[in-house]
């Protein structure tokens, strides 16, 4: 499989898994979502040391027990790369401005669009979002 493919293959998996369930802070939210992405992708994703969490408080809690300080931190631990937003391709993960004290995960997916969860759209689950990234991180 060449490397488009498989990002195609991760998109596809996580849009089956997501799109359609509410969001639920540490059930079907975007770390979760993101977490689900890279695995597809043969990341060795281990998030069990972050617990449960319910709220946008926990979330930064369940952060902090996985030894980081934030989302861009933790990304930056698992071994990602980097990358400007020029650079972005199909599959790669990016980092926005979240809400409640809490930065927002989506996945690339094309012309400046980004599948995430929205504020206003909750009940829909995942969905195609244009967010200004604030950071982003290849896949591959």
């Amino acid at each position: 499989m060449t490397p488009l493919e498989r990002r195609h293959a991760a998109i596809e998996a996580t849009m089956a898994r997501y799109r359609g369930r509410p969001f639920a802070w540490g059930r079907v939210d975007c770390a979760k979502m993101a977490a689900f992405h890279l695995k597809k992708l043969g990341f060795p994703i281990s998030i069990s040391k972050a617990g449960s969490y319910s709220s946008a408080i926990g979330a930064k809690r369940a952060i902090g027990r996985m030894g980081y300080d934030n989302l861009t931190d933790l990304l930056d631990g698992l071994g990602l790369t980097r990358i400007p937003y020029s650079r972005l391709m199909l599959g790669d993960i990016v980092l926005a401005e979240g809400h409640g004290g809490v930065d927002a995960l989506g996945i690339y997916a094309s012309n400046g669009h980004v599948l995430g969860f929205h504020e206003d759209m909750l009940d829909h689950g995942l969905v195609t979002v244009d967010l200004t990234p604030v950071a982003a991180w290849s896949v591959l």
